[in-house]
């Protein structure tokens, strides 16, 4: 009985393992995402999202936003981060939608 016990107790923490690196696997994914989405809006909307602070988000709701993105689509990247310009909190809400196979991005300034 100890020894099923123990084998039990040895696959669940190799359970615990894996599942702790997905977990991490998808936050560096949604990361580098958010960020190639944020140079992405440097480039095309001179936007002055700093690259450094930014946080991938699962809903627009976490974000410091008033509402949500808007316009047709699903939403492929939530983000949020800082203006690199700008002190005293000025904050973005940024995200990348794709609709009938183009992406399409877009971002929110708000007080943090």
């Amino acid at each position: 009985m100890l020894i099923k016990t123990c084998i039990a107790l040895g696959l669940a923490a190799i359970a615990c393992t894996a599942v702790a690196q997905e977990s991490d696997d998808l936050d560096k994914q949604m990361l580098a995402k958010c960020q190639a989405v944020a140079t992405q809006l440097n480039k095309s909307k001179n936007a002055g999202i700093s690259l450094k602070d930014i946080t991938p988000l699962v809903t627009w709701r976490a974000a410091c936003a008033e509402r949500p993105p808007s316009g047709p689509g699903n939403v492929t990247s939530l983000c949020e981060g800082r203006l690199a310009a700008a002190k005293g909190g000025k904050g973005v809400f940024f995200w990348q939608k794709s609709y009938q196979g183009k992406l399409d991005t877009g971002y929110f300034v708000c007080d943090l």
